[in-house]
């Protein structure tokens, strides 16, 4: 039985056989790609190949919810919060990683606008916001990507 363990959840897989690594697949345009020893396949979806090759995904570990002190009025911070401050004029919670920092990030999930595309970004710097378009802030991963699925 191969045994794929998520990496990156949805995009990137390891697949082990008997302990030992034996390929991976990943998300590529149009479906994923399965590289198995020295052989790529293309599968439109994970249900194809779960059918097609006999692989046992792994449950993907949740991440560790944080502690509700590593918040800005209510938005989720990356490291405990500093100076935390509401910025009325770009409408964002803001907060500094140490108590004596110049640098400022901005409390929460945005989707950012750089060149031609959006990415969604976790705490990301107040220049940044400053310099780019955005949206945000939003208070999980899934609210701003969702919000990105509904604007397309």
């Amino acid at each position: 039985m191969i045994v794929a363990k998520a990496v990156i959840p949805n995009q990137y897989w390891i697949l082990k056989q008997d302990d030992r690594k034996i390929g991976n697949i990943e998300s590529a345009p149009g479906g994923f790609q399965v590289r198995i020893n020295d052989r790529i396949e293309v599968f439109k979806t994970i249900g194809t190949i779960k059918r097609r090759i006999n692989i046992d995904f792994e449950p993907a570990i949740r991440r560790v919810t944080r502690d509700a002190s590593d918040s800005v009025y209510g938005y989720p911070t990356t490291h405990p919060p500093h100076n935390a401050v509401y910025d009325v004029r770009h409408q964002v919670p803001l907060w500094t990683r140490e108590p004596r920092s110049k640098s400022w990030y901005a409390a929460g999930w945005f989707r950012i606008r750089q060149g031609r595309s959006w990415s969604v970004a976790e705490c990301p710097k107040l220049i940044t916001l400053e310099r780019y378009q955005y949206q945000g802030p939003f208070r999980t991963r899934e609210e701003a990507e969702a919000h990105e699925l509904a604007h397309q």
